[in-house]
């Protein structure tokens, strides 16, 4: 069944239309400097740790491929887009994506409702397991949210959607149209011991927007934190997809890894592909010959003792 947050949308659509957007403008610039991610000039193509952005991906092995860095994030165009004009493209989209977050901030706050986005150190709070090869980021935690009883805090997840992705989660409901966030959520509201989580998403196309209540599912989270286990830990990459091909359309334009995982193309050749790197209980990655605690630049780099890992084979 799905949770409609009707009084949560009400209550933003009012505080925005009651002055003609001043406060939640003003939020918006007060918001607007907080948001770090969509200005930041350190990013890798190569994510260090296994993300709870993306555990609950219908593809266990492509999940997997993303951890072992078998290609740089590669951009996914649409069929015939120039490479280079699909990576800016891609770029500025995810960017996007960032910068929404405060448009959504502001809505919350103009309504009413108490955002706590940062740590005491001012950073987005983060959960981090299996040694920190498992973590992420959440958007934030709210209080005052019009649908939960006074004090109960939820945590708070946004996302932007196309026209036809909106129309489907309308329709279903985030547990059926985008499995991915709804386990994300359920993974950050074990990690941070919450019972509920706001979600709210908006259509790019026309900024029409979806409030949903979602309840923590410990069976959800347990499942999923041994997917990543899996991953990070045992031999081997998991299965494929039932029917997998690489002329099935999930996997020839759903997937970023279609060409390495049916043999089309080596992977990347870096320590992670490599049949002598391992990820260590603390958190680290090992280089079984020699005995060495790799950085993340040696890692990217690899060695002249270079042999692919026979999961890639």
């Amino acid at each position: 069944m799905v949770w409609l947050a009707q009084l949560t949308k009400q209550a933003i659509d009012a505080a925005i239309a009651a002055d003609g957007g001043n406060a939640y403008r003003q939020n918006l610039g007060r918001v607007i400097p907080h948001i770090g991610d969509a200005y930041r000039s350190d990013e890798s193509e190569y994510r260090s740790h296994l993300g709870a952005s993306v555990i609950g991906g219908d593809c266990a092995r492509a999940v997997a491929y993303g951890y072992r860095w078998a290609h740089k994030r590669p951009p996914r165009g649409k069929k015939g887009e120039d490479p280079v004009v699909a990576h800016s493209r891609m770029v500025r989209l995810w960017n996007r994506g960032h910068l929404e977050e405060a448009r959504f901030i502001a809505m919350l706050l103009t309504a009413g409702i108490q955002v706590i986005q940062q740590d005491e150190n001012g950073a987005q709070y983060r959960f981090s397991a299996l040694g920190g090869h498992y973590s992420g980021s959440g958007d934030g935690f709210l209080l005052g949210v019009p649908d939960l009883p006074p004090g109960v805090p939820c945590l708070g997840e946004f996302k932007t959607h196309s026209e036809k992705s909106y129309d489907e989660l309308v329709k279903k409901g985030v547990r059926l149209a985008k499995r991915t966030h709804y386990v994300q959520m359920q993974t950050y509201m074990g990690k941070f011991g919450l019972q509920y989580a706001l979600y709210i998403a908006v259509n790019k196309n026309n900024d029409m927007f979806y409030c949903e209540i979602v309840m923590y599912e410990g069976e959800t989270d347990k499942v999923y934190m041994e997917r990543a286990r899996r991953i990070i830990y045992d031999p081997g990459l998991p299965e494929r997809l039932r029917n997998a091909s690489p002329g099935l359309h999930t996997c020839k334009y759903m997937c970023d890894f279609p060409l390495v995982c049916f043999g089309t193309e080596k992977p990347d050749r870096n320590c992670r592909t490599c049949a002598n790197g391992f990820a260590m209980p603390d958190g680290t990655w090992q280089c079984a010959p020699r005995n060495h605690t790799l950085s993340k630049e040696e890692q990217i780099a690899g060695c002249a003792a270079y042999t692919l890992s026979k999961d890639f084979a």
